[in-house]
């Protein structure tokens, strides 16, 4: 999609682009976010490799990529072509003889795919809390989805944001929030300071319900404080039952408000 200036999210990820890997390197709670959602998304791919896939808001394509290296025909979209360029660069060095196609628009505008096209759609990362308009933007992610198909996708949790308020004192700020989710991504730099929307499992629940969408999953990453304790997953045995433990809890709605991020997983009615 062309564009003549760019947007404060497309800036900031612009910027980030090249470090962004390493910014999750070698850091134990952030393995363990990975390896949960890797399960979680285990549970829901398509037994048939044919089954053509879209990661939205890709980033440098981590889990695009995992499809892709399973098998699956996977194409990638993001709203920072820099972005985009982390992701060829990786397709190239593995796979130098396949193009997958590498979109670069924002989810509320999927206008140059057709209806339809992709089974599985996977969005971590947050892309929806990025969206100018959540809803249009799901609306526009079930349009290119087929029958049957599957969304899954991360959200900021709405109530992970409340503690930015209390930390700045602000008590009608901290109002608005709760009733809105609006806030922004915060950054240094005035021009990479872009509106967000966190979410609430019932906000979810209710986007999922407007678009027809059958909610298969909903879970908290991570329910258990192990950012925080990050050290206890050092030890592989302790970290595996940690693991298990979160696992075990991650589903229970009232644990739900103690994670960072929800995520969720949504099926697209077949076709009679």
């Amino acid at each position: 999609m062309a564009k003549n200036k760019k947007s404060p999210v497309e800036n900031y990820h612009d910027r980030v682009a090249g470090i962004y890997d390493t910014i999750y390197d070698n850091n134990p709670y952030w393995e363990a976010v990975f390896e949960i959602t890797w399960r979680h998304v285990l549970k829901f791919l398509p037994k048939d490799l044919s089954t053509r896939c879209l990661d939205v808001g890709c980033g440098t394509g981590r889990w695009g990529m995992k499809l892709f290296k399973t098998g699956y025909p996977t194409d990638f979209l993001d709203i920072s072509w820099k972005m985009l360029d982390q992701v060829g660069k990786k397709i190239d060095k593995l796979a130098p003889d396949k193009r997958p196609e590498l979109i670069h628009t924002g989810i509320d505008d999927l206008s140059m795919i057709q209806n339809e096209t992709y089974d599985f759609i996977i969005g971590q990362g947050d892309p929806l809390n990025c969206a100018d308009r959540p809803e249009k933007a799901l609306k526009e992610l079930c349009r290119v989805l087929r029958p049957g198909g599957i969304i899954l996708m991360s959200v900021d949790n709405r109530h992970a944001g409340i503690f930015h308020y209390f930390r700045a004192g602000d008590v009608a700020g901290l109002a608005a929030f709760i009733k809105n989710g609006k806030t922004k991504w915060v950054t240094d730099d005035p021009s990479e300071q872009y509106d967000i929307t966190m979410f609430t499992a019932d906000n979810i629940r209710a986007l999922c319900e407007q678009r027809g969408l059958k909610l298969l999953s909903l879970i908290g990453k991570t329910v258990l404080p192990l950012r925080r304790f990050q050290e206890m997953l050092v030890d592989r045995n302790q970290r595996l039952e940690l693991l298990k433990l979160e696992e075990s809890l991650n589903k229970v709605e009232a644990m739900l408000g103690n994670a960072a991020h929800l995520e969720f997983v949504a099926q697209k009615p077949a076709k009679d």
